[in-house]
């Protein structure tokens, strides 16, 4: 059941997301209150239920498996299996859809016209509905059937003509990070907002378009804007700023072991000299201006490179922060995990009932806090429960659409056959 209280409360969002760009985007409404329902079919699960080696399941091929990741994305949500291929499948969806307020999906343009359910068919079914698309190329235009992915939307966008070094191949943010995929979850719940108050103004269903590719040259709009006004193509830096020196990533002390600084005027620049015991460097005419520090910004680096190999990373991240100048150890997993100011922020959280340490809430309301309440949901959980409270149907009814292939009730009917678990 959804929670009764939330500043979503009031919301009802059917969920045809999949990976991290739809799930994670309509899993912010579910954190937040909405009555998420996460539709799935028996022949085409999210992919990332065993997206990684470390799934947890049964192995019987009873159940799809489900990964940390999908475990994270899809918390707080019901889940309903329907095959949107049967007719009545379709009927099922589009008559939830009467009783719904948004719908999200990150499906390649047409599939959903394909199915029956695209656009113009659930204005027909609910004239109020709110339609996410979470698109890779935008609706319009000559590449809007591309598919996509973390990579190419990285090249297409301009991102990855910034990264790296020079000396390198241009660098993809990676699969464990996915910026594209990541961007736009946080930016799309404000934009299906935009839509869902635009629908409450006006009465009328709202179609909206976030593309990933719109997204993340967004995010460097700044490269293009310099082309457009100086003709100067900005390339890869590095861990380098155009204006700041001294910046980087310096070893410390230990095993592959980092602290990260950026010095942005002249006074930390002295600071770090201070704490560092580089007098002679402080003193050095090459290294009193930034202009003159970006030019022999290499005997630098070797410079604080050889002090910082002496210091351990947080102590001398917390050292620099103190006289003012930027500074941060550069932390992996485990040490993000035990990270005091994320202990403060309660950021880390847990599901009542599951070990797995999921992500918590990248923003705050202080009177109407988002909450984790229920993990993620097996693949047709909530199918008996959804199809009764919303729909009314009986069980007869219900029992008829499982003999007709159009819906799947979870672990109660895997028992008599087993569910595929790949996608």
């Amino acid at each position: 059941m959804t929670a009764a209280t939330g500043p979503l409360s009031h919301l009802r969002v059917l969920d045809l997301g999949i990976i991290t760009a739809g799930a994670a985007s309509s899993q912010v409404f579910a954190d937040f209150g909405a009555d998420v329902i996460k539709v799935e079919s028996t022949t085409y699960t999210d992919p990332f239920r065993n997206w990684t080696q470390i799934a947890a399941g049964p192995t019987d091929g009873t159940q799809p498996l489900q990964s940390p990741p999908f475990a994270s994305v899809n918390r707080n949500k019901r889940g309903i299996a329907i095959d949107l291929k049967t007719e009545a499948g379709r009927k099922v969806f589009l008559d939830l859809v009467a009783q719904s307020d948004l719908v999200v999906e990150n499906f390649r343009r047409g599939v959903l016209d394909r199915l029956g359910i695209g656009f113009d068919a659930l204005k027909q079914a609910n004239p109020r509905i709110v339609l996410l698309s979470l698109s890779s190329q935008g609706l319009d235009g000559p590449e809007k059937g591309y598919v996509s992915f973390g990579s190419t939307l990285d090249g297409l966008g301009g991102v990855m003509a910034l990264t790296g070094y020079d000396e390198q191949n241009p660098l993809w943010s990676g699969s464990n990070v996915n910026y594209p995929d990541q961007l736009v979850s946080f930016l799309a719940p404000g934009l299906a907002l935009a839509g869902l108050r635009l629908r409450d103004t006006t009465g009328e269903a709202v179609h909206v378009d976030a593309a990933q590719r719109e997204a993340v040259t967004s995010g460097v709009g700044e490269t293009v804007l310099e082309y457009s006004r100086t003709g100067t193509v900005t390339g890869p830096l590095g861990n380098r700023h155009p204006e700041f020196a001294p910046q980087g990533v310096y070893p410390s002390l230990g095993k592959d072991e980092w602290v990260a600084v950026s010095v942005t005027d002249d006074a930390q620049w002295r600071a770090l000299c201070d704490v560092l015991d580089l007098p002679e460097a402080q003193a050095d005419p090459r290294f009193t201006t930034a202009s003159g520090r970006q030019t022999h910004h290499d005997e630098l680096d070797q410079l604080i490179g050889e002090r910082t190999r002496a210091h351990d990373k947080e102590a001398l991240a917390a050292d620099l922060q103190r006289c003012g100048v930027p500074a941060s150890a550069v932390l992996v997993a485990h040490e993000v995990l035990v990270d005091d100011q994320l202990k403060a922020l309660a950021f880390h959280q847990s599901v009542p009932g599951d070990p797995i340490v999921q992500r918590g809430m990248a923003f705050r309301l202080d009177r109407t806090p988002g909450t984790i309440r229920k993990p993620a949901p097996r693949l047709g959980e909530d199918t008996r429960e959804v199809l009764t409270q919303i729909l009314g149907l009986t069980e007869d009814r219900i029992t008829a659409l499982v003999r007709e292939g159009a819906v799947f009730v979870g672990e109660e009917q895997s028992t008599a056959a087993a569910v595929p678990t790949t996608a």
